[in-house]
This record gives structure tokens, sequence and C-alpha cells, in this order.
């Protein structure tokens, strides 16, 4: 039998892989976390709400629940954001910038349910939804553009020179087609 020192031990070891399992238990773990305080903030939501409902009028409690619901909106974009990040081990701009709308929505939502809402605030942030749509927007059609050149790229040489007759009516369409409805 072989008996391993410490030496060796080290230069059979796979740090990356070890580091990848390590990560991988603590996204675990996190996502946990995560189902556990969005499970709690959901029913602490219909305990509050049912409690102003009973002890104070229904105006308060629609004011409560539209401004509670639509920060548990918030939270859980950006929780979607943070698992997709654990699934792809990379930020995706559309969850980031739809939080982000979600956010400004809320704002505007609420400044207008309590009439506390000046024009030039309205107009600031119409401004920033338009920015951030068109963002939204713009990352979509690159990522799909990305993806698809990444695919092309990765076929083998013989099967790009095909000739141009032979391709077929999807693969002749222009990208801006191919966009996914969100």
């Amino acid at each position: 039998m072989k008996i391993k020192t410490l030496g060796s031990f080290w230069e059979d070891f796979e740090t990356v892989r070890f580091f990848n399992r390590i990560m991988g238990l603590f996204f675990k773990l996190l996502i946990f976390f995560v189902l556990l305080v969005l499970g709690v903030g959901l029913v602490r939501l219909f305990w509050e709400v049912w409690n102003i409902m009973v002890a104070k009028d229904l105006q308060a409690a629609f004011s409560f629940t539209v401004t509670s619901l639509l920060t548990f909106f918030i939270i859980l974009e950006l929780f979607k954001s943070l698992v997709e990040y654990f699934r792809e081990h990379r930020l995706r701009l559309t969850f980031i910038v739809d939080a982000t709308l979600v956010f400004i929505l809320r704002e505007v939502m609420i400044s207008l349910y309590q009439h506390q809402s000046s024009p030039l605030q309205l107009s600031a942030l119409a401004v920033m939804v338009l920015v951030l749509g068109i963002l939204r927007t713009l990352a979509i059609m690159y990522s799909t553009m990305e993806r698809r050149l990444v695919e092309h790229l990765k076929q083998p040489l013989d099967a790009r020179e095909e000739k141009p007759q032979e391709r077929s009516e999807v693969e002749s369409r222009p990208f801006i087609e191919d966009l996914p409805v969100h």
C-alpha cells in the first residue's frame, strides 16, 4: 500500500474542483435561505394585511397592501436574478433591469396612489423607464445575436460552407425576428 506524503497530496489535490463543490454547497444553502425568507415574508404580509383590515379602515389596508406587494415583487425579481446567477454562473442584465423597472414602477404607483407626485418627478421617472426599457431590449437583441454567432462558430467549417440556397427558411431570417417576447 502506497502512503501519500503531504507534498504528493497537495500535488494531486484539485483546487478548482474543490472550490466548485464548496461554492455549490454554499449556493444550495443560500437558495434554501432565500426560499425561507420569501415564505416568511409572504406569511407575514398576509398576517399584517389581516390585522390592518380588522383594526383600521379599508383605505389604509389597501395602501399597505399595494406598497407591500410591490416591494415583494421587487425582492422576488432580485432573488430570481440571484438564482439565475447560481444556475448560469453569470448575471443576466435583463433580470437586473427588470427588478429596477419594477422598483421604479412601484415608486410611481405609490406616489400616484398617495397623490404625492410632482410632474417633474413623474417626468424623470418616465425617462428612466424609457431608458431602461431600451436597455433591456438591446440586451435581449445582442444576447440572441451573440448566441447565434457562437453556435455558428462552433459548427464545423464544412457545414458553414454550404450553398446559400440550401439554408432553411429559419436560418435565412434576420436576427430581429427570433427575439423572444418577454
